[in-house]
């Protein structure tokens, strides 16, 4: 081998060991994005590649020595290093805590969201901390005072509440509370019980009666009694958190970057009480402006009925009445000792509208008293005012259809039907009446509590002149309750009659007369109306308001003496 062939092979002995070289080390680098990412490195900062000490090119056909970072081919070098991915550390989620007494709720708000908040036992560690001390503004608590249904007071002092907070005797309170010692009430006796949940309590409370129990207001129940405070209660309206004693401020504290951050991410309640999402509903018993108490309305003036009543209907949402007379134009002047069968002028439709009457029931046996045609008229007296009518109607088909209301968030649904007639008051294929009922009642009930409303299911049905409810009856109401319905009233009580809680739901056996002429009884001359109070889509708490007839006619508030003695009455009559 000549000396320019010798020199030829070991140039391209040295060229191959380059090339190889530069495959290798290349490959190595293009596959950098398939190392794991804690050690994967950005192209730009890799350090650029040592210059290669090759000899001099041959002259000839000999390939060019590809440059760092070209394209070479076979698939070697198919994936550039500009695919090489970054790796962004994911920062940390914010740690937080909760101090003593803080809402069990936003509690379980923070500890729900790992991704965005590390909860913390020991608030000392936390980068942000939940108290009822000093910080930034978070949310607003209001807290309520309550008592078993079967209560006979209606409200409380702050004095006596924090006497009874510090005496113990028998006490009942949400768990978080047991890290409350607030100037307003002081530290809570020993022998207060703390539970978490609601349910529990609520039995505990009515197996030791008089009790008390402090719970949140949104967790309140039917079978608990708001007690008005100081008189307060946050069941209205026109409720105003800033002067409620038990209203307590939820804030946040922590470094001003961290506290920032975590307002920003926060998107729990600000507050447990919203007026809009509240809805009143009060529900009443017999009306029959006929009579004795027509008579009185023509003397008195027409409106006399309601004066002391009307207060609790107009300030209602939404405000029923079940009018078992049917207005007519032709309906004589009252005779205030006639008979049974029954109208009413057409003048004293006036007294609804005044009182705000939203939904007319018409379960009533005395509907068709005046003849069909006189039905028919009120059907549009009703229409006409905008007042919704249910258990009744125009035909058959009419008077299964329900009266919806959809308010502030509460879907809310009234039916009812008549099963003990008579025959002429029910109503047919061609003629108005009420509902007869049938097996397509409950069903119906099922179908709207299915479809995310709150039923109202109301019966026409037998009269028993005593406070507490026949054993049949209980069975008849309990079967609409598990039907589906929320609240379960008796429209065809002259005399008021007990309550009953049925899984849950609220049933009231008789509210007893509206507005009606019998005066022989006290039973039927005491009158109830049961506002339902709907929050947040469910039956949250029931009021009573207890009237007593007046001059056939007329109910007005009861005295205090007067109501304990009907509260006392049917509430025993209730086993309660």
């Amino acid at each position: 081998m000549n000396f320019f062939a010798r020199v030829w092979f070991k140039r391209q002995f040295y060229w191959r060991r380059l090339y190889l070289f530069a495959f290798f080390w290349l490959t190595a680098c293009g596959n950098v994005a398939e190392l794991p990412l804690a050690t994967a490195v950005p192209p730009s900062t890799f350090p650029a590649p040592p210059t290669p000490h090759l000899l001099p090119s041959p002259t000839g056909d000999l390939p060019p020595t590809p440059a760092f970072g070209d394209a070479v081919a076979p698939t070697a070098f198919a994936r550039p290093l500009a695919t090489a991915t970054a790796v962004v550390t994911a920062v940390p989620p914010l740690t937080i805590s909760a101090e003593a007494g803080v809402p069990l709720d936003l509690v379980a708000l923070a500890q729900a969201r790992p991704d965005q908040f590390a909860w913390v036992e020991d608030a000392r560690a936390a980068d942000v901390v939940l108290t009822l001390g000093e910080g930034t503004p978070l949310a607003e608590w209001v807290y309520v005072v309550a008592a078993p249904f079967a209560t006979v007071e209606d409200e409380i002092a702050l004095a006596t509440l924090q006497t009874n907070w510090q005496s113990g005797d028998p006490f009942f309170a949400s768990a978080e509370l047991a890290g409350w010692d607030t100037a307003i009430l002081g530290e809570p006796d020993a022998n207060i019980t703390f539970l978490a949940d609601v349910a529990e309590m609520s039995d505990r409370a009515w197996a030791e009666r008089p009790s008390l129990l402090i719970l949140p207001f949104h967790k309140l129940q039917p079978d608990l009694k708001l007690l008005r405070l100081d008189g307060l209660s946050p069941l209205t309206a026109d409720f105003d958190p800033a002067a409620y004693p038990l209203t307590v401020a939820v804030n946040v504290r922590g470094g001003e970057t961290a506290v920032a951050e975590f307002l920003a991410a926060w998107d729990g309640p600000a507050t447990n009480w919203e007026a809009n999402k509240l809805t009143r509903v009060a529900m009443s018993g017999v009306t029959a402006l006929t009579r004795a108490t027509a008579y009185q309305m023509e003397i008195g003036g027409i409106l006399t009925p309601g004066q002391a009543v009307g207060p609790v209907l107009q300030t209602a949402d939404i405000a029923h009445v079940s009018n078992e007379v049917s207005f007519t134009p032709d309906c004589p002047y009252p005779n205030p000792i006639g008979g049974t069968t029954f109208c009413s002028r057409e003048s004293y439709f006036e007294l609804l509208t005044w009182l705000g009457i939203d939904v007319v029931e018409l379960t009533g046996n005395h509907i068709n008293d005046w003849g069909t045609d006189a039905l028919l008229h009120s059907l549009d007296l009703y229409k006409t005012a905008g007042m919704a009518v249910f258990g009744g109607g125009a035909n058959a088909e009419a008077a299964q259809q329900p009266a919806i209301f959809e308010h502030n968030g509460n879907r809310i649904a009234f039916v009812g039907c008549n099963p003990v007639g008579p025959a002429y008051a029910w109503a047919g294929a061609d003629k108005p009446g009420s509902r007869p009922c049938d097996a397509g009642f409950a069903a119906q009930i099922a179908k709207l509590a299915a479809d995310g409303y709150l039923v109202i299911a109301t019966l026409q049905y037998n009269e028993f002149y005593h406070y507490a409810a026949t054993a049949q009856q209980k069975v008849d109401f309990a079967e609409l309750v598990a039907a589906g319905a929320t609240a379960v009233s008796g429209s065809q009580a002259h005399h008021a009659q007990g309550f009953a809680f049925v899984d849950g739901a609220f049933v009231h056996y008789g509210p007893g007369n509206l507005f009606f002429d019998q005066m022989d009884q006290l039973g039927t001359r005491q009158t109830f109306v049961d506002t339902y109070v709907f929050y947040d889509g469910r039956l949250l708490n029931v009021e009573l308001w207890t009237g007593l007839i007046e001059n056939y006619c007329c109910p007005r508030e009861m005295t205090v003496e007067e109501r304990r003695a009907v509260l006392t009455a049917v509430f025993q009559a209730s086993d309660w």
